[in-house]
């Protein structure tokens, strides 16, 4: 009797020992910020759905100013300095705020930076629409980049920890590159029928259901950062090539879209080319954006190699090289074209590249996504900048040569560095 109270008893402190430590785990799992049931490939499928929306609609904003700007530039009697304001504020916020992003996401979660982001983008939307004066539209173009530049980093985070695939990111890419197709065709026709406020109205509209159904969303996995400071996860983060490799790629193809995208038109515009031709041959090279995009996501992960980057820095060359040669309004659009369609495939292996380096080096995911965005916006300020204090005393073709040349000494230092698996910072790679 007394020998089977005593199994009973400790049958009874096994069965207590074990719920501890399970609610022990399962405190850690919400400490960690992984959800404690696994999640469905439903909810999982749902998220994406969402977060391709949220950058959608948030590139959707970025772009829908551009045919707005004449009508500003009449309201505020705004001057040709003040309309580039307008057109550089959302690139300097973005640049400012994206290394804070991701180490914020990396050490609060992403998933609560990304919600924040989407409310922050609703109010800086409605700003915009009912902006008494240029000053307050300034700031309201600054809060948007604000939110703009934590959505490119937190958001991205949020999708790959929670689906453990990098190659989703890349549908980031396409559902970006459509909302810049759409936004400026959407901004101009509605300013047109309804007034000026109306794209801001209806676009914030979508923004606020977007938001509100990434807030019933619970899925977010964990983080395996361990730096807190900005400084010490940026100088790991730099420290692996594959990170290196991504951010090589964002900044080739925001300096290319940036330098094309100020010299074309005007060489067009040089040669006798109309506005409205100018026009359709942009929308042409955002046609092939979205579908070089959406066949890189297809390849998946196979796509996702420092070799596609260095290959893809080659074929861009190649690419400018008509237009350096000649000014011709037919290769200077076979260059729109062609530089699109690259880029496509450099943004869609960037950011995923960079997450995978982040997960082989265990560095936290949001601070590899903040650098690429910080990369970006540096590379999206600076180059027209260079692109244009060039192009006045040494001409178009002689820009795009020294384009090419800047190209093809990054791809060679790359690809040494590639073949020879050169150790950065202490970390080897191997295959690539």
């Amino acid at each position: 009797m007394g020998r089977s109270r005593f199994r009973y008893i400790e049958g009874g402190s096994r069965i207590l020992r074990n719920r501890v430590e399970e609610s022990g785990r399962v405190k850690r799992r919400r400490k960690a910020g992984s959800p404690e049931i696994a999640p469905t490939g439903r909810d999982i499928t749902h998220l994406r759905q969402l977060i391709y929306a949220l950058t959608l609609l948030s590139s959707l904003l970025q772009s829908a100013i551009a045919p707005l700007l004449p009508l500003y530039a009449h309201r505020f009697s705004l001057n040709g300095f003040q309309t580039a304001e307008l057109l550089a504020a959302t690139g300097i916020a973005a640049l400012v705020v994206s290394l804070p992003a991701g180490t914020m996401s990396d050490r609060f979660g992403a998933r609560v930076l990304t919600l924040w982001a989407g409310w922050l983008i609703v109010v800086a939307t409605l700003g915009q629409a009912f902006a008494p004066s240029f000053v307050s539209l300034l700031a309201t173009r600054l809060v948007f980049g604000l939110g703009y530049g934590i959505v490119w980093t937190a958001a991205l985070t949020w999708l790959a920890n929670a689906t453990h695939d990098e190659s989703t990111l890349a549908g980031t890419v396409t559902a970006s590159g459509f909302g810049c197709i759409v936004g400026p065709a959407f901004a101009g026709f509605l300013a047109q029928s309804f007034g000026l406020a109306a794209p801001f109205v209806v676009t914030a509209v979508l923004m606020v259901v977007v938001t509100a159904m990434l807030s019933s969303i619970d899925l977010e996995g964990v983080s395996t950062e361990v730096r807190t400071g900005i400084i010490s996860s940026v100088r790991a983060a730099a420290a692996d090539l594959k990170v290196l490799g991504a951010a090589t790629a964002v900044a080739v193809a925001g300096a290319s879209a940036a330098v094309v995208t100020l010299l074309a038109p005007l060489e067009l515009h040089r040669s006798g080319v109309s506005e409205a031709s100018i026009g359709i041959a942009f929308s042409a090279a955002a046609v092939v954006f979205i579908v070089g995009s959406a066949v890189t996501k297809r390849v998946g992960l196979k796509a996702v190699r420092l070799k596609t980057v260095l290959g893809s820095a080659l074929v861009l060359a190649l690419v400018l090289s008509p237009a350096s040669a000649s000014t011709a309004p037919l290769l200077i659009v076979v260059m729109l074209c062609g530089t699109a369609a690259v880029r496509a495939v450099l943004w869609a292996v960037g950011y995923p590249l960079g997450a995978s380096g982040a997960s082989d080096a265990g560095l936290g995911l949001g601070v590899v996504m903040g650098l690429l965005n910080f990369v970006w916006a540096l590379s999206a300020i600076v180059s027209p900048l260079v692109a244009g204090a060039l192009v006045g005393p040494l001409g178009a073709r002689t820009t795009f040569v020294i384009a090419e040349i800047a190209l093809l000494t990054a791809l060679a230092i790359g690809w040494l560095a590639f073949r020879v698996r050169v150790p950065v910072g202490g970390v080897r790679v191997g295959s690539l």
